[in-house]
């Protein structure tokens, strides 16, 4: 790996951060009562041993993913090539409340801090859900 992820960790990436996760595990848990609503009506399984276990390892599995990206691997569409066209940015405004400091989005990052931040958002995302299926578990 060319870069250490605490290199390429700073400390302004924490608001994207938080944010990624707290969508992803609403996402997940709104997913996981969906499933537990609809489609397990006999309740043969349990919402928070089975589903969420489950649910925390494919999050884990897809931070392993991330965190091979940080190594070059990516997986492309079959005769399909990458493209070197830049994206056209939208116009965004700032909102600054009192504070000089700017406010960085997820878009504004770069490509190997926007992994960075998926990896840990997947991390935290997926380790809450296995903890909280090991300690129904153990209830």
């Amino acid at each position: 790996m060319s870069k250490k992820i605490k290199d390429i960790f700073k400390g302004y990436m924490v608001r994207p951060l938080i944010y990624k996760t707290v969508m992803k595990s609403s996402i997940v848990l709104a997913i996981a009562l969906l499933w537990d609503r609809f489609i397990n009506t006999s309740k043969a399984m349990s919402m928070m041993e089975d589903v969420f276990f489950v649910v925390g390892m494919i999050l884990l599995l897809f931070s392993w993913f991330q965190y091979l990206r940080l190594d070059g691997f990516s997986v492309h569409h079959l005769l399909e090539e990458k493209e070197k066209t830049p994206r056209k940015k939208h116009v965004k405004k700032d909102i600054v409340d009192f504070v000089d400091e700017k406010i960085i989005s997820f878009h504004e990052l770069d490509d190997d801090e926007r992994v960075v931040v998926v990896l840990f958002s997947n991390l935290i995302s997926g380790f809450i859900f296995v903890m909280i299926s090991l300690i129904a578990l153990l209830v």
